[in-house]
C-alpha cells in the first residue's frame, strides 16, 4: 500500500535529486523509498555491533563480500 508523504526539502536539493533519479530511470519517490529501505535494513542488521575499525577493514581480502560473525 502506498501512502502520500509531504516533505520540506531545499529547492536545490530537490532539483539535484530529480536529476539523479532521472539518470537512473527512477522516480524521485522510488529513489527516496529505496534510500529509506536501505537505511532501515542497515540499522536492523547485526553489523551495527561490529567495531568501526573492523567495518573499515571488511572486504580487503579477496572473496569476502560481507561482514560476518565468527
Amino acid at each position: 500500500m502506498n501512502t502520500k508523504l509531504t516533505l520540506s526539502i531545499d529547492d536545490k536539493i530537490i532539483k539535484q535529486a530529480k536529476e539523479f533519479a532521472k539518470q537512473r530511470n527512477k522516480s524521485l519517490s522510488k529513489l527516496v523509498e529505496d534510500y529509506l529501505a536501505g537505511i532501515i535494513s542497515k540499522t536492523s542488521s547485526n553489523d551495527e555491533n561490529i567495531p568501526p575499525v573492523t567495518k573499515k577493514l571488511a572486504g580487503i581480502l579477496k572473496g569476502k563480500k560481507r561482514l560476518s560473525r565468527w
